[in-house]
């Protein structure tokens, strides 16, 4: 089925974003909760996860056409901007959206139209956290199925629909590597793999609501079938993390089998890395 010219694939990622309330950082004083945020340890952290687990399995999407715009504070220092900006020379997807501090609606709503190309009726936005990664297809089956919800009229203009993949995989870099991986279907929406039909002027967006509460806010197409998100959990996650009680452990060859062919990763090289990376900041 041939794509609509009318909807646009647009995704934020709140990088180090010192807005007005959500993380844990930014439950400080704004001067001390800058230091923490920008520390440069935990910026080399943050950029460790962008560039090897979350931008790898965007570039390797089926779907090439979408925008990723990277949401950053006002106050981050030059050398982590020129960063981003290296970054977005080696990705041609990835753009940078610098706004003061702002709550998590208004700023994001602003970092969505900064990604829209000016024609399109529709943006479906999706959301990702720097050390998430989806899977490849993502981007087609987000595009195939909004397009589908907004012919069949069960989105449109007045009436936002979101778009929810509930299975994946958790990565818990702390553990042995025979007890790191975990397969889970969400009961509810979880904010990763997940994304919002809107116009661009709209008022909501999928930063609007928790999206354990999304269900009850809009209308909700789910499907808990594919694995379409690798979720990680490292000790210096930014929101609470935790393995699902109910999730089944998932063996290792298994887990890098899928992390090659479902999110273009390369396990070989990322798994030594991000053990590295846990005992450098352990």
């Amino acid at each position: 089925m041939a794509k609509r010219e009318d909807n646009q694939i647009v995704g934020v990622c709140r990088f180090s974003y010192l807005g007005e309330g959500g993380f844990q950082t930014q439950k400080q004083d704004f001067d001390t909760a800058a230091e923490i945020l920008y520390a440069i340890p935990r910026m080399l952290r943050r950029f460790a996860y962008f560039e090897n687990i979350c931008l790898p399995s965007l570039a390797a999407q089926t779907d090439p056409d979408f925008r990723l715009i990277a949401l950053i504070g006002d106050t981050m220092p030059f050398r982590w901007r020129k960063r981003l900006k290296g970054l977005m020379e080696q990705y041609p997807f990835l753009e940078m959206c610098t706004l003061e501090a702002a709550g998590p609606l208004n700023s994001t709503r602003r970092a969505f139209r900064r990604g829209w190309n000016g024609t399109s009726t529709y943006i479906t936005g999706f959301r990702i956290d720097d050390d998430d990664a989806v899977a490849i297809d993502y981007i087609e089956r987000t595009r195939a199925i909004s397009d589908q919800l907004l012919t069949l009229g069960w989105a449109d203009e007045q009436t936002p629909a979101a778009i929810c993949f509930h299975r994946g995989i958790y990565w818990d870099m702390g553990r042995p590597e025979a007890d790191q991986f975990w397969d889970f279907a969400e009961k509810e929406p979880l904010g990763l793999a997940s994304a919002m039909i809107t116009t661009p002027d709209g008022m909501a967006n999928i930063y609007r609501w928790n999206h354990r509460k999304l269900a009850s806010q809009v209308r909700c197409w789910i499907d808990p079938t594919d694995h379409m998100f690798v979720r990680t959990l490292h000790g210096h996650n930014d929101s609470d993390r935790s393995i699902p009680p109910d999730a089944e452990p998932m063996p290792a060859l298994q887990a890098k089998k899928l992390f090659r062919d479902r999110f273009g990763l390369a396990p070989r090289r990322l798994l030594p890395m991000m053990q590295q990376l846990m005992e450098e900041t352990s």
